[in-house]
């Protein structure tokens, strides 16, 4: 019809399975990023405390930043929502594991979910804004 966006909404399922693979991508991503971390400080061979949870933190956001990139990517629109998504999903998962090894869940680590939800819309944002390549 005339005067619609050229863009319209996808539908449920395409954005679950982008959502989805959005996650699984950020949560590789982000045990690349831990796996580095704990490579540094054990090459550092003085374990600085305060600076694991930082890192971890920072491991998660760049988990969340690709997955919602991507997830936008392929949804092509609404990148801050599918990337706030993808970034919730990343973190439940991780929040999950956590309790299932034995970590207590608290409002300290429910914080901790403010800077995943915000650079996986942040990812989403440039997802969707980036420029397709022009032949």
């Amino acid at each position: 019809m005339k005067g619609e966006s050229s863009k319209a909404i996808p539908a449920l399922s395409q954005t679950a399975k982008a959502v989805g693979l959005g996650a699984v991508i950020g949560i590789v991503l982000t045990v690349v990023t831990s796996i580095l971390s704990a490579y540094v400080i054990v090459k550092m061979q003085k374990v600085i405390y305060p600076a694991i949870v930082p890192l971890a933190i920072v491991s998660i956001c760049a988990g969340a930043f690709a997955g919602g990139y991507i997830t936008a990517r392929i949804t092509q629109s609404m990148g801050m929502a599918v990337g706030s998504l993808c970034g919730i999903v990343i973190f439940i998962l991780f929040l999950g594991l956590g309790a299932v090894l034995g970590s207590k869940i608290g409002l300290i680590s429910m914080l901790r979910a403010i800077p995943a939800v915000v650079s996986g819309a942040a990812g989403g944002v440039l997802g969707v804004n980036r420029r397709k390549k022009r032949k």
